[in-house]
């Protein structure tokens, strides 16, 4: 879990009564102003904190001094301490997400602990980059999340509906390539039947996000759908069912709202391809916004002539908004490409000294974007950094711990330093969250499952990969094959390596050094690879 990458809080090197007033400006938000309950709960974990009695700050003892529970009160039965503390999370993203986006202290409290961690996002007066009061480019797609319909047909099973909607607009908020109404907006059109046009039009936003809930005899069905908000037309619906007698409601909600957030807003998720079918003249800010969509498709399917593409793109991005955080962490990751993949290398500077000055770039811009966390921790790891690769991963599962490419890098980086129980955890969780996981997943699912000695269970991952990655696939079913003693099998697969790779056993060390493969690992693979005659 990302528990295990949270940091101790900060409080030392900030001024308590800077983060006192951060306090202030957080609950007189439109996410706090409303809710007495939760003001008191955030007000007093900071206060606690500040106090120096963060480490007292326990379940019962939280019953006790927010909830008013009575001294018999057991959080091991009634949940409500840990159940109030993810909503509390889910208001904190959505704050930090909107209004917040640009204070210069962050308060978070990471799943696992209830005591806070405070951050410095900036400070403004030794920061040399300006701060935008703009939240993004002008070519950032908008939603509206309506109320979800509580079709239970009891009354009573209202907050069902209310929940759902809450948990889907703080999923969607993580993806910073959308901008989210809240919920503030939309919830005043509650029971109103509407033409989504009109709605859409009344709210300036490109789409709305419309659903329901049904709760019997302990099984819940959620549907959702995406519903373009200028032509009235559907253009996806899902649904989703669960068995509450197995799984908690709360749990069931996070990882619901999680699903339809990464299907309709993650960087290749339904929005952006549909955005980039319908290429059409603009501003400088909306060409950069097409250019950013156009580049999506790569990671899907990468070619050398693809990255060529992109990398011109993400370029002229840049150049016409130097301020899009996003496009400047995308660009950063086509830069490492040219290592990874051996791609259109450019010398100089060299590619993982570019990337790193644009996953910068992209960070500084916004310290919650996503796609720059992940430029800026996969760049931490090639270079070797890893104890700087650990404090970016941090930072990029607080951003979004449901964007399926990030945690599949961050998957075969964990496994190859040594946590291979994280990596499936992480790789798992990518496959889940993603509707249609790209072959290079498999990759990493192979490797992850070579490295623990399961030689057939690698194997069929590996062959599944297709032609997502970016050079080589042939090898790792190759060395599968070696170490399975399957010689016979590898004829064809290696004269379709050595046509495809000029340098086979030169591509290979490439990537094991760029990977920082442990030498344990790396000789099984040679080992595997030479009993096939590979090279």
């Amino acid at each position: 879990m990302e528990d295990s990458l949270v940091p101790t809080a900060l409080t030392s090197k900030i001024d308590p009564s800077v983060i006192a007033e951060q306090l202030k400006r957080v609950l007189a938000s439109p996410q706090f102003s409303e809710t007495t309950r939760m003001k008191r709960f955030l007000s007093h974990l900071v206060t606690e904190t500040l106090a120096g009695r963060g480490d007292e700050l326990k379940g019962y003892a939280l019953g006790l001094d927010v909830f008013d529970k009575p001294e018999d009160f057991d959080p091991g039965i009634d949940t409500i301490v840990r159940v109030q503390a993810n909503k509390l999370r889910s208001r904190l993203d959505l704050y930090y997400g909107k209004e917040g986006r640009g204070d210069p202290v962050r308060i978070h409290v990471p799943k696992g602990s209830y005591a806070p961690v405070f951050e410095i996002a900036f400070d403004p007066e030794l920061s040399s980059e300006p701060v935008s009061s703009e939240p993004e480019p002008g070519g950032r797609k908008s939603l509206a999340v309506m109320p979800f319909d509580n079709l239970s047909g009891d009354p009573d099973q209202e907050y069902l509906a209310d929940g759902f909607t809450e948990e889907v607009i703080a999923a969607l908020a993580r993806f910073r390539e959308v901008s989210v109404l809240s919920r503030h907006v939309t919830f005043r059109f509650r029971d109103r039947s509407r033409d989504p046009r009109e709605i859409g039009e009344e709210l300036g936003v490109h789409y709305l996000v419309e659903g329901s809930v049904r709760h019997w005899a302990g099984n819940l069905r959620v549907t959702a759908q995406l519903v373009d908000a200028l032509s009235g037309e559907q253009i996806v619906s899902d649904a989703y069912d669960r068995d509450l007698n197995v799984d908690s409601l709360f749990d069931v909600q996070e990882d619901i709202a999680a699903r339809i957030a990464t299907e309709i807003a993650e960087p290749h998720g339904i929005i952006h391809r549909t955005g980039a079918l319908h290429r059409r003249a603009g501003t400088q800010t909306f060409d950069a916004y097409q250019c950013r969509l156009l580049a999506t498709e790569y990671w899907r399917q990468p070619t050398v002539e693809q990255h060529a593409r992109v990398r011109d793109l993400l370029e002229r991005a840049v150049q016409l908004d130097p301020d899009y955080a996003g496009a400047w962490g995308m660009l950063a990751i086509v830069y490492g490409d040219e290592v990874r993949g051996g791609y259109n290398f450019q010398k100089e500077p060299p590619p993982l000294d570019r990337a790193l000055k644009a996953a910068e770039r992209s960070v500084s811009l916004d310290p919650m974007n996503a796609t720059g966390q992940h430029a800026l921790f996969l760049t931490h790891y090639h270079r070797g950094s890893f104890d700087t690769y650990r404090i970016a991963a941090q930072k990029a599962l607080r951003a979004n711990p449901n964007y399926p490419d990030m945690l599949a890098d961050m998957a075969i980086c964990e496994a190859l330093l040594g946590d291979r129980d994280k990596g499936f955890q992480l790789i798992g969780r990518a496959t889940e969250l993603s509707p249609h996981p790209p072959g290079w997943y498999h990759a990493v699912t192979c490797i992850l499952h070579f490295q623990a000695g399961a030689y057939e269970a690698a194997l069929a991952s590996a062959r599944q990969i297709g032609d997502a990655m970016w050079n080589g696939p042939e090898l790792l079913v190759l060395m599968c094959l070696g170490q399975l003693d399957r010689e016979e099998d590898a004829t064809e697969l290696i004269q379709r390596l050595h046509a495809n790779v000029p340098d086979p056993s030169r591509l290979l060390e490439t990537l094991l050094a760029i990977w920082h493969a442990p030498d344990e690992l790396s000789e099984r693979i040679r080992n595997g690879l030479n009993k096939v005659g590979a090279f």
